[in-house]
């Protein structure tokens, strides 16, 4: 998937590699089950990243995006061998007394103990989307998903949905991104997965919002076959047209505009593909 059209623009961006301000941390899980995820390649997957009260269940998450939440940084500013795509799922328990606030800290821990991560940090001008409100103003409301509607709370009714739980689902007919109460800097964190350059927030709305966002993104659209453009699933004719993500954005009274960016990379020097035992 390719967008190359980038404006010269200049767009000052902070996004702080929290390494190089804080020192090491010592906490760790309790205990983690870490077990290989799916085919880093595979293009029709269920990615899942829950934190709740007591631990984390993580499926089919890689390496990349357990480093993004170690470190406070955005998946595009993570940059390694191939492996660090390589998906794993991961159920660990966090010890007596720590919280979900921690997380950061005791997946520094893993990372370090059990994949022997090391890495530097360096700051480079990147070319950059930024999400930024339409003309006619945006078209989102505020989710109305309450704080206490995590899997583990007592007074969560079964079936309700995760604040903040963003399911990223592809098949045939595109990509369906949907959440409650997810901010748009999270989204973004997503939306950087299907576009060549970062996406990054700058629409000022500081409220989360419930996101369900279906599109079709370029590398699936040029490729021909059942379920490809102009055609359905069973290789006849499309029932519906499929848009890009430059224009399901604009559905959402938002739009992507190309600008550049001074940003901070995280740079990985080693990571093993398999973790040690616990």
């Amino acid at each position: 998937m390719k967008f190359l059209s980038v404006l010269p623009l200049v767009l000052v961006a902070s996004f702080a590699v929290a390494t190089a301000q804080q020192p090491q941390s010592n906490l760790s899980f309790e205990v983690a089950s870490i077990r290989p995820g799916a085919d880093a390649d595979a293009e029709m997957i269920a990615i899942r990243m829950n934190a709740e009260r007591s631990m984390i269940h993580y499926v089919n998450v890689s390496l990349r995006d357990m480093i993004r939440v170690a470190y406070n940084v955005k998946e595009f500013q993570v940059t390694g061998p191939d492996w660090i795509r390589n998906r794993y799922n991961i159920e660990a328990k966090y010890p007596a007394g720590a919280t979900e606030d921690q997380v950061p800290e005791m997946l520094q821990s893993l990372l370090r103990d059990r994949f022997k991560l090391q890495f530097h940090n360096e700051t480079k001008d990147h070319a950059v989307f930024a999400l930024v409100v339409g003309k006619n103003g945006p078209k989102l409301k505020p989710s109305e998903v309450k704080a206490t509607d995590y899997p583990d709370s007592p007074n969560r009714k079964p079936g309700t949905p995760v604040r903040g739980d963003l399911q990223i689902m592809g098949s045939p007919t595109g990509m369906h991104l949907k959440g409650p109460a997810l901010t748009l800097s999270r989204l973004c964190e997503t939306l950087s997965m299907f576009v060549d350059q970062p996406v990054v927030d700058q629409t000022g709305l500081p409220e989360r919002y419930d996101i369900d966002l279906t599109f079709m993104p370029d590398n699936m659209r040029m490729r021909g076959g059942p379920g490809a453009p102009g055609q359905g699933a069973d290789g006849g004719a499309e029932a519906q047209p499929r848009i890009t993500l430059f224009e399901a954005i604009q559905d959402l009274g938002l739009k992507l505009e190309p600008r550049k960016a001074p940003l901070q990379m995280l740079i990985v020097d080693h990571i093993e593909k398999a973790p040690t035992e616990n």
